[in-house]
């Protein structure tokens, strides 16, 4: 039985974006994302912090002691390695090393792009359909007023559609404007050389399953510390040079199917700043309820203590 099948059979699965999922969704896609990147709790990948066990355990000064000996002197060496590793200071530049769950927290608050994204998956879930009508009609003209569905990279989006060429952060679905958002988050770096084609590869494959219907609107949103070339026609171009010049590599992105998307689909971007700044605009012009407005305000917080509204400084 395939991964996916096992995944289906115990999580269930689902046919189309315009289904939601519920917030709570969220909270099990952190789980996932912790269980399989063990190395965001223990510091160091599994394999290193078995094997470092191992070569403690095996060395020659214990050799014939008691079991109960040897996880003495165990304990003592993780507590010194997470003791070497630890910082005091929020924004500390990150160690390498194996961590103490303190440290772990911390790195994965302030630094890591991939917690983020499941922060963002739970915002975006919680998020009124008029406030993402605003958000999104900053950006492209569509029919707003339908229900949004949103959807992060999680085990039950990955099974249902097993989509395996390429990874998303979250796509926001319209069904009533036929719309498509991809959000795609950046902690404060750039771009992947290869993002705008990967993601009409991923629309591609989202229309041919009957995950989205026919001739759905397609904005690729990217989000992050700094706003992105502006020209879509250049971005492409420099994505298709790429291709041209590694055709092995990139021969599957170069399809007529693929350039035809690439015509249709809308581009733009937005700073966190930006971001914080529209919330604050909202909160401001919108009544809204005491859960949505905590829900902003709690957001707009947790972005502003992340390690990129402040190293960058």
């Amino acid at each position: 039985m395939k991964a996916t099948e096992k995944y289906r059979r115990v999580f269930g699965s689902m046919s189309h974006l315009k289904e939601s999922m519920p917030w709570t969704m969220g909270l099990s896609n952190m789980v996932e994302f912790l269980v399989w990147e063990p190395q965001r709790i223990l510091g160091v990948s599994k394999k290193q912090y078995v094997r470092q066990i191992i070569e403690w355990a095996t060395a020659p000064e214990l050799k014939d002691k008691e079991v109960e000996e040897i996880e003495s002197v165990i304990n003592k060496k993780l507590n010194h390695k997470m003791s070497e590793s630890e910082q005091l200071e929020t924004y500390s530049k990150q160690t390498m090393g194996i961590c103490s769950a303190r440290e772990a927290v911390r790195r994965v608050m302030f630094f890591s792009e991939e917690y983020l994204n499941k922060e963002l998956d739970i915002f975006l879930s919680l998020c009124s359909d008029n406030y993402l009508d605003q958000f999104y009609g900053q950006f492209m003209c569509f029919e707003q007023g339908g229900s949004w569905s949103t959807h992060g990279n999680s085990g039950i989006f990955e099974a249902s559609t097993e989509l395996k060429a390429m990874y998303m952060d979250n796509l926001a679905y319209n069904h009533q404007s036929n719309l498509l958002v991809a959000n795609e988050l950046k902690f404060n770096g750039r771009k992947n050389p290869d993002q705008l084609l990967k993601y009409c590869l991923m629309y591609e494959h989202l229309l041919e399953k009957g995950f989205i219907d026919k001739d759905a609107k397609f904005l690729l949103l990217f989000i992050g510390g700094s706003a992105l070339e502006s020209n879509k026609q250049r971005l492409v171009d420099r994505e298709l040079a790429l291709c041209h010049k590694r055709p092995k590599k990139y021969q599957y992105l170069l399809r007529q199917e693929l350039l035809d998307i690439v015509d249709c689909l809308e581009v733009a971007s937005i700073t966190w700043p930006s971001l914080i700044e529209f919330n604050n605009r909202y909160l401001a012009k919108n009544t809204l309820c005491q859960v949505e407005q905590k829900l902003l305000q709690g957001f707009n917080q947790s972005l502003q203590s992340k390690s990129f509204m402040h190293l960058s400084r």
